[in-house]
């Protein structure tokens, strides 16, 4: 848990397996799960929510465990919940694959992308467009405060994908040369708007000002199905040492240090998930049908 919430693991998909990994592990060590662990489980899984507010994944994840536990508090051992989330893991990386495999056919010889942050599902998609031998480049800003932009450069590097880094000042002069801004999401609202890294609103300001397209890779497991309700998402804010610490920094000085931005949903021009590609306002039609 302190792995999450410190980001030593990060990236909507990472957080997801690792904590269904975590509670899996709990629900093995328990002969079965009754009234009284269900407790204790609901406990547990909210300790692992709190770590992430703003993942969507990682609670959606969590709430269908819980919801199976309390469809199987009578069984008499775990076998049939344990085989249900191992189902749950094998489908969410199969969903993984395919918005890859279908966000890759944009990639063409000569394209040149800009990422943020590191998404799995981003890097995942370059890594497949790689091995289909095209010739692409990548630039990844560094993304500061904690660098995760280095994430994304080493291992499409170790990867052998033409990769550049940038500090993420100098977005604007690289950007205008790029076909597409390619990121991933933390949050899917029922409108289409996108919640991610921080920094990633300006750059899909500046995106759109130079008519490259902002293109988001993600799953449908990352709609926030309480904005359906109208239940407003506040955003993470980090720790204020991630951008100076306090032992050296000026007394008397404020620091905001949010961990996301939102993205309005007139700036976004795909979402490609793993059931196809949508414009915001089709997404916002598919997921309106959840109600």
């Amino acid at each position: 848990a302190l792995d999450i919430k410190s980001i030593k693991i990060q990236g909507a998909s990472n957080i997801e397996k690792e904590a269904i990994k975590i509670i899996l592990k709990y629900i093995k060590k328990k002969e079965n799960i009754k009234e009284t662990q269900i407790i204790e489980l609901k406990e547990n899984i909210n300790l692992l929510i709190n770590q992430r507010p703003n993942e969507p994944k990682l609670r959606n994840a969590l709430n269908y465990i819980l919801y199976k536990a309390n469809m199987y508090k009578y069984e008499n051992n775990n076998k049939k919940l344990i085989n249900d989330i191992e189902k749950y893991e094998t489908k969410i990386e199969e969903y993984n694959i395919k918005v890859c495999e279908i966000a890759s056919n944009l990639i063409q010889d000569g394209t040149q992308i800009l990422t943020h942050c590191h998404s799995s599902l981003v890097e995942k998609t370059l890594k497949i467009a790689y091995d289909k031998k095209i010739d692409f480049q990548v630039i990844t800003t560094e993304t500061r405060p904690r660098y995760q932009g280095r994430i994304t450069a080493k291992n499409l590097c170790d990867y052998g994908i033409n990769t550049t880094q940038i500090v993420d000042s100098a977005v604007g002069h690289f950007l205008k040369k790029c076909d597409y801004f390619l990121t991933g999401s933390d949050v899917i609202f029922s409108d289409g708007t996108i919640m991610n890294k921080v920094g990633t609103y300006p750059i899909s300001i500046m995106a759109n000002y130079f008519k490259t397209p902002h293109i988001i890779i993600t799953t449908t497991n990352c709609c926030e199905l309480n904005s359906l309700k109208n239940i407003k998402e506040e955003i993470e804010e980090r720790d204020s040492n991630e951008i100076w610490n306090e032992k050296e920094r000026p007394k008397n000085l404020k620091i905001k240090n949010p961990a996301f931005d939102i993205i309005p949903n007139e700036l976004i021009d795909k979402i490609i998930t793993e059931r196809g590609v949508y414009s915001p306002e089709s997404l916002y039609a598919w997921v309106n049908n959840l109600k």
